[in-house]
Order: C-alpha cells, then structure tokens, then sequence
C-alpha cells in the first residue's frame, strides 16, 4: 500500500498497560469483552493512507500489509496520540462553567470552545482542566486487519462521502462527479467536501451538487 490507497481496515486498540480497549471495529470483540453496543453499527473502517485518518504508526504498518493481512504490534506515544503536554493543562474560571451550566467534576469530560477537555480539579472558583488528548503519553496496542483495497473511482467517492457521514446518491459521469442530497446542502460544505474528494481522487476533475427539494419547484411551478 501507498500514500492515497483507500482501504478498509477492522481493528482493535488497546492501552497496552492495562489491556482496557479505547475502540474497535469488530463486533465479535466487542460481545466477548461486554462492550457491544446495539446502537452502533460495527463495520471497517475507511482509512486514507497518509490523510491522518488515523495515528501514524498504524499508517506506516498499512503501507507494509496487503489485503487479508493481519497484524498485531505496539506503538509508543510519538506514534499514537502524542506525549502529555504540560502546557495544555490550564486553569479555567469557574464561571465559564455556570455560564453553560456545567458543574464540573473531577474525572468528567467537558467541551470547552468545542475543544473536549478532562477536569481534573475544582477548587476557590477555579477548575483545573486537561487539553491533552485522553491518550496522549500512552503506548498502545493495535490488532489491525486490512479487509481491502478500493480502486474503483465511484466506490471512493462514495466511501469518503459515507466517512463525513453526507447521506446522498453519488453518480460518476466521465470525470464529473455528481451529489444529489434529499435538501440543499451549504456553501461551506460543498467547498470542504469538494476540495477533499478531488484532493483524494485525481480522477475525479468536476462536482455538481443537486437537492430533490429544487427539482420539485420547476415540475410544481409547471403544473400549476
């Protein structure tokens, strides 16, 4: 595999000290160690290699693994999550909380600036809170599987539009990719989604965007 690939990957990521599983794909895993979750749909996930789809240690295993291999190996820090970040632990006035009424406790979990941040204290009005990431400073452990490699142009499409979780009907004309969404979609998304499905598939030279919602209006307007 190589920089661009799209594959399908089923996984299983553990901190290594404690064997704890931080997430997976595999629903069989997720039965035998009472994880499951019946709402969650369990399935491979879509890696793009060199994207940061995911941590770069398993980006580099992937472009040594071929479709219907499997490998288990361990990653220090520098190439999961990073180290700890001592000055992203910050002190942030009580009042922020009460203002979004949060009352912070030591140990939970808070969007702080839509950045997610852990409490680690509270104490005289002032809480003390974590920036770093939940697995930063950790050496993990991942059991990776690479189910296959898509090359089809359409099935890409289609793979990354389902990755940012956009529910439309994808065609493929030539090297005109067409997304037809139920309501119209917003400038800021066309221009994010179109700049990375053309970044990520070169065969791809064009994007339209249509909405059921405005063909109705001409068909509405001429029965009128």
């Amino acid at each position: 595999m190589k920089k661009g690939d799209f594959v399908e990957i089923d996984f299983v990521g553990r901190i290594a000290s404690t064997g704890e599983i931080f997430d997976l794909t595999d629903e069989e895993t997720a039965k035998n160690e009472d994880l499951h979750n019946p709402k969650h749909k369990y399935k491979p996930s879509l890696v793009i290699i060199g994207s940061n789809m995911a941590v770069p240690g398993v980006e580099k295993a992937l472009e040594k693994m071929e479709p219907g291999h499997e490998k288990e190996f361990e990653l220090p820090p520098e190439e999961a999550f990073g180290g700890r970040d001592m000055h992203l632990i910050r002190i942030v006035s009580m009042a922020k909380f009460i203002k979004e009424k949060i009352n912070p406790v030591p140990g939970m979990f808070v969007d702080i600036d839509g950045i997610r941040t852990k409490v680690l204290s509270v104490a005289g009005g002032r809480v003390r809170v974590d920036f770093n990431h939940p697995l930063a400073g950790k050496n993990l452990r991942y059991k990776v599987k690479l189910v296959r490699h898509i090359t089809d142009t359409l099935e890409k499409a289609q793979s990354l539009l389902s990755y940012y979780t956009v529910k439309c009907n994808a065609t493929l004309d030539s090297e005109i990719l067409t997304i037809e969404t139920q309501k119209p979609m917003n400038d800021f998304l066309k221009k994010f989604l179109s700049e990375n499905l053309m970044k990520w598939i070169p065969e791809i030279k064009n994007i339209t965007f249509a909405d059921k919602e405005a063909m109705k209006e001409p068909k509405e307007e001429a029965k009128k």
